[in-house]
């Protein structure tokens, strides 16, 4: 062999022999420097234990068995997030990116039973801390798929064992995912898609209810949501044992809501939430209010107002409501039963909930049967950009026999009414300050009767008195027998929209029977 060939073979053995060398140490190290940042680099914010690990420097693959993170907060030194699992697995790891762009790029991040308890007042965040960004280290984490396999959520309140959110299974898949660590308080992350599995969701809304569901899946580009339902945590008694102002007692049951192809977005550096379609099936509503209790005189805003004063952007293009229920029942005197009006077969279309600058406006059509006999339609519209709150309403009613109005007119109003409200229609406009519109009637024999005092006796008296002054559906009619009124009301500010709805038909309905009944 000559002498060119064995300097060329001896080359390539060194050469060979610094590559493996090279290759074991830099592993060795990569695995130590590991262990270290995960165990010792920040042992008062974060700790990291775990039984073994399993490192690939080729593949850029990691393992963590029965990993346990504990979060503590730097200024009053208490754990706030705990988070235990079987397996956390990194696949994929970018080292070009992780040393030149102080980015952290994963191909593959799963995370296997993870069970996650987070303390949020054990945190305390300042607003400089808010606005720190950070100078140096990661500013980025992309993954391109992740997995949560089997989740576990507990978020606790400033309470011994209350829970604000509890999640007791979960699967999440999502792909694209991008983390901006600099501006995580206000884009957390971007995704090009997800899919999520949760069952047993509890959320605690409030000191008064929570809302509970039962399950949501990910089926195709929809996610379902099933039995859906706001819970009072008090009856009736006892919630009114527990308030200084008057708070309606509420529950509500869906037993199924489908989100068509939701997004979520960021816009500059706001939240944005996106879907073609939402239907929600037979939902159930039971409002009750005690009459009793003094009043709450906050300022309620119109609903343009709440839309457009949301801290995130909403683009729902139609909402269907489909086979709905809804009551009201009212507490006015504590010795009478609480008044109720209801509303069955409930039917809605609602066009445009959205906040953004080039929003259209919000069209709802609503088709019920009041008292669960009586066609109700209501149609209301609202432009979300219009600083006054303007709002357009109309609707009309057919065939009400007026006795089943008496379950909620005898204990509220005193009264109780004869007769027929064969048709009645309405149209008004206005804004948050006042309203005008006209209402036209056709009816047979309608009357109120007075009620005496604590008895069930008609008050003949007042009741020949007021009915003095109602007209006679038969008189001063148009030739289709209709009678005429005008609306006019002022908007109560601590009153909601319902309220002003309410005014509203009660001053056309006032106008039509006491007035003369011709069309201005």
């Amino acid at each position: 062999m000559s002498s060119k060939n064995n300097k060329r073979i001896t080359l390539i053995v060194l050469i060979g022999s610094f590559l493996i060398v090279g290759f074991f140490i830099t592993q060795w190290w990569v695995k130590n420097y590991i262990k270290d940042f995960l165990s010792d680099k920040t042992p008062s914010l974060f700790t990291v234990e775990y039984s073994d690990l399993d490192f690939s420097l080729l593949q850029g693959n990691i393992v963590l068995y029965h990993p346990s993170v504990k979060i503590k907060d730097s200024v009053i030194s208490k754990n706030h997030t705990y988070l235990q699992l079987e397996k956390i697995q990194l696949k994929g790891i970018g080292y070009w990116n992780l040393l030149f762009n102080n980015t952290v790029s994963l191909s593959n991040l799963t995370l296997t039973n993870p069970k996650i308890n987070h303390y949020p007042y054990h945190r305390i965040v300042s607003e400089k801390d808010k606005k720190k960004q950070p100078e140096k280290g990661i500013k980025t984490i992309t993954i391109n798929d992740l997995n949560i396999i089997n989740g576990d959520l507990s978020v606790m309140k400033n309470k011994t064992d209350s829970i604000s959110v509890s999640v007791s299974s979960y699967d999440l898949k999502a792909s694209g995912l991008k983390l901006n660590l600099q501006t995580l308080a206000t884009v957390p992350f971007v995704y090009t898609r997800f899919y999520v599995k949760a069952k047993n969701i509890v959320l605690n809304h409030s000191d008064y209810e929570s809302f509970k569901i039962d399950s949501i899946n990910s089926i195709k580009n929809n996610v379902v949501i099933k039995n859906l339902q706001l819970i009072p945590k008090y009856t009736k008694q006892e919630l009114s044992k527990h308030l200084k102002k008057e708070r309606d007692h509420m529950q509500l049951k869906i037993p199924e809501i489908v989100i068509n192809e939701p997004d979520i977005n960021y816009a500059g550096n706001r939240l944005g939430i996106t879907t073609k379609l939402v239907e929600i099936t037979e939902p159930n509503l039971e409002i009750y209010r005690d009459k009793l209790i003094a009043d709450d005189l906050t300022v309620k805003p119109l609903y343009s107002k709440s839309l457009r004063k949301l801290g995130f952007n909403l683009d729902i293009r139609q909402t269907k409501i489909k086979n709905g229920y809804i009551s009201y029942a009212e507490l006015v005197e504590a010795d009478k039963n609480a008044g109720k009006i209801f509303f069955k077969n409930v039917n809605a279309i609602v066009a445009n909930i959205c906040n953004l600058k080039d929003a259209k406006k919000t069209e709802i059509k609503i088709h019920s049967k009041f008292m669960g006999e009586a066609p109700l339609e209501l149609n209301w519209s609202f432009d979300v950009n219009n600083q006054a709150d303007a709002l357009y309403v109309s609707g009309s009613i057919m065939n009400l026999p007026a006795p089943i109005l008496n379950p909620f007119f005898k204990p509220n109003l005193n009264v109780i009414t004869e007769g027929t409200l064969q048709q009645m229609y309405f149209t008004f406009s206005g804004d948050n300050i006042k309203s005008s519109g006209t209402m036209k009637m056709k009816y047979e024999d309608f009357k109120f009767n007075i009620l005496r005092k604590k008895t069930s006796k008609i008050n003949k008296f007042l009741t020949a008195i007021g009915n003095i002054f109602i007209k006679d559906g038969d008189k001063n009619t148009n030739p289709q027998g209709f009678r005429y009124g005008t609306i006019e009301a002022e908007r109560d500010p601590t009153k909601s929209f319902f309220n002003y709805l309410w005014i509203n038909v009660k001053s056309g309905v006032i106008s039509t029977l006491t007035g003369d009944g011709k069309k201005e």
